[in-house]
């Protein structure tokens, strides 16, 4: 009777086995870590915990709109998914390079890309309230209403 000795493993193989092992397990929680990540950047304690925004953040929890919108719901664009997702990743990245950088507004000031977000919606969620209010010119919906949300 022969014996028949199967060879070890190469180096490639084991590689290449580790990364198939790593795959099973780790693809199964990228969506889970997807949905995790989403959920705590939408959080306004997300947003005041990595820059100058502690004075914004005091008067927004002490106004009406603690109660039925946080930042990402002004700040982010909300027309889809898609249009959120973007909005996030860029203002993510802007943010993340300020920060790092040290090279954030003091105060705070919105970008035009940032108001146009913020008025859009300031509009969507009004909208039965200001259908019958013509607007002449640019004006900003915060231009008359100085405290909202922020209590300036």
């Amino acid at each position: 009777m022969k014996v028949i000795r199967k060879k070890p493993l190469g180096i490639p193989s084991k590689i290449l086995l580790g990364v198939v092992v790593a795959g099973v397990i780790l693809i199964p929680l990228i969506p889970l870590v997807a949905r995790e990540a989403w959920v705590y950047t939408n959080k306004p304690e997300f947003c005041v915990s990595c820059h100058a925004m502690k004075g914004e953040y005091r008067n927004w929890s002490h106004s009406a709109h603690r109660n039925w919108a946080g930042c990402s719901d002004c700040h982010v664009p909300q027309q889809s998914m898609v249009t959120k997702l973007a909005g996030k990743t860029r203002d993510g990245v802007y943010h993340g390079y300020a920060q790092i950088f040290n090279s954030a507004h003091d105060p705070i000031r919105m970008s035009k890309h940032g108001e146009d977000t913020v008025m859009g919606n300031c509009l969507r969620c009004h909208e039965q309230l200001v259908a019958s209010i013509i607007h002449k010119g640019d004006r900003k919906c915060w231009e008359c209403h100085r405290g909202v949300p922020h209590g300036y």
